[in-house]
C-alpha cells in the first residue's frame, strides 16, 4: 500500500480531537442556551411564530424547536434537543424525511455563511437561498406525501432517550453528559469511516459523478474541485481549500458563485447524512431529492445572476474575497 494510500491514524486522531472540540464549543453553550429560554417560555414563543411554517410542511409546532437549533448551531445539536421532546416521538417517516431535509439545508447556518463570505458570496445571498430551498423543499414534499401517502409509516427514531420523568437540574445535566458522550462515539466512527473511503477511492468516485452534474448547471471544469471538496468534506472542514482555490484568481467569479450556492445545499454528503439518519428519515429523500433541490435551485440562482450586469455583482452577490482578476 502507497504512503497515499495508506490509513493514516495520526491524521483521523487529530481531525477528531479538532471535530469534538469544535462541535463541543458550539454545542455546550446552544444547549444551556436552549435550556434557559426553554424555562423562561421562550420556546412558546418560538413555536407560536413557527406554528404556521411547521404546518405548511406537516410538522407539529414543536419540530420549530429542532429547525432553529439546528439553523443556529448543528445536526448534532439538533438531534440532542429532537431527543428531548416527546411530542417527537410519534412521527411518520414522510415527516422525519422533510426535517432531516430542512436540517442538511440549514444546519451551522450562522458559521457556514461566514465561511462562505470568505470564499466569496454575500452572506446575506447565503443566508436566503438556504432558508429558501429548506421551506420550498419542506412545502413541496409535504404535499406530495399528502396526496400519495409515500412514506406514511411510522419513522424508526434511533435517538438516546433523554427525557426525564422528573426533569430536575441533576437529570437534564446527567442525561446532556449521556447524550454527548453517544455522540462523541459517533464523531470517532465517522471520521475513522471518512479516511477509509478516501483509500478505497470514494473521491474519485465522487468526482466522476459529479463532473455531469457540474457542466449540466454550467459551471466550468476548474471549479470542480472545489465542487468534489464541499461535497465530500464540508463547508467547515474544506474552507480553507476551498478559500485557496478561490484567492488564486484564476475561477470565474460566475463559476465560483455558482459551485458556492451548490456546495451550501449540497456539503458534508457522508457525515451529515449519516447523522441525520438517526431521525429515521428515507435516505431516497435525503440523498436523491435533496440533491435534485441543490441542483434546481442552484442553475435558477445562476439563471438569474448571469442577467445581471456586472456592478451589481460586486455589490449583492460576490465580494472582494474574489479577485478581481476572476472575470
Amino acid at each position: 500500500m502507497t504512503a497515499r494510500n495508506a490509513y493514516d491514524t495520526r491524521k483521523v486522531g487529530c481531525d477528531i480531537v479538532s471535530v469534538s472540540l469544535n462541535l463541543f464549543r458550539v454545542m455546550i453553550p446552544a444547549l444551556i442556551i436552549v435550556k434557559i429560554a426553554t424555562e423562561l417560555g421562550f420556546d412558546s414563543f418560538l413555536i407560536s411564530v413557527f406554528q404556521p411554517l411547521m404546518a405548511l410542511m406537516d410538522l407539529p409546532p414543536a419540530a420549530a424547536i429542532v429547525l432553529v437549533t439546528t439553523m443556529l448551531t448543528n445536526p448534532y445539536t439538533g438531534l440532542l434537543v429532537a431527543a428531548s421532546l416527546p411530542e417527537l416521538t410519534d412521527l411518520n417517516t414522510a415527516q422525519t424525511s422533510i426535517i432531516a431535509l430542512f436540517m442538511l439545508f440549514t444546519h451551522g447556518l450562522p458559521v457556514e455563511a461566514m465561511v462562505s463570505s470568505k470564499v466569496g458570496l454575500r452572506l446575506w445571498f447565503v443566508v436566503m437561498i438556504r432558508l429558501l430551498t429548506a421551506f420550498i423543499s419542506g412545502i413541496i414534499l409535504a404535499t406530495i406525501f399528502a396526496q400519495t401517502g409515500w412514506l406514511s409509516s411510522p419513522a424508526h427514531l434511533s435517538l438516546p432517550q433523554i427525557t426525564a420523568t422528573d426533569p430536575s437540574l441533576i437529570d437534564w445535566l446527567t442525561s446532556q453528559v449521556i447524550a454527548l458522550f453517544l455522540i462523541q462515539l459517533v464523531i470517532i466512527i465517522l471520521i475513522a469511516a471518512l479516511e477509509l473511503l478516501r483509500i478505497i477511492g470514494v473521491e474519485r468516485l465522487m468526482t466522476w459523478l459529479l463532473s455531469p452534474i457540474l457542466q449540466f448547471m454550467g459551471i466550468g471544469a476548474r471549479a470542480s474541485t472545489i465542487a468534489i471538496v464541499g461535497v465530500c468534506l464540508g463547508l467547515t472542514f474544506g474552507g480553507g481549500i476551498l478559500m485557496k482555490d478561490v484567492a488564486t484568481g484564476t475561477i470565474p467569479k460566475r463559476d465560483v458563485f455558482g459551485v458556492l450556492c451548490f456546495i451550501n445545499l449540497k456539503h458534508s454528503a457522508f457525515e451529515d447524512t449519516a447523522v441525520v439518519m438517526l431521525l429515521g428519515p428515507s435516505l431516497f429523500v435525503i440523498v436523491v431529492v435533496r440533491l435534485l433541490f441543490a441542483v434546481v435551485m442552484t442553475m435558477l440562482a445562476m439563471l438569474i445572476a448571469h442577467r445581471l450586469p456586472d456592478a451589481l455583482w460586486g455589490r449583492y452577490l460576490t465580494n472582494k474575497n474574489i479577485p478581481a482578476s476572476a472575470g
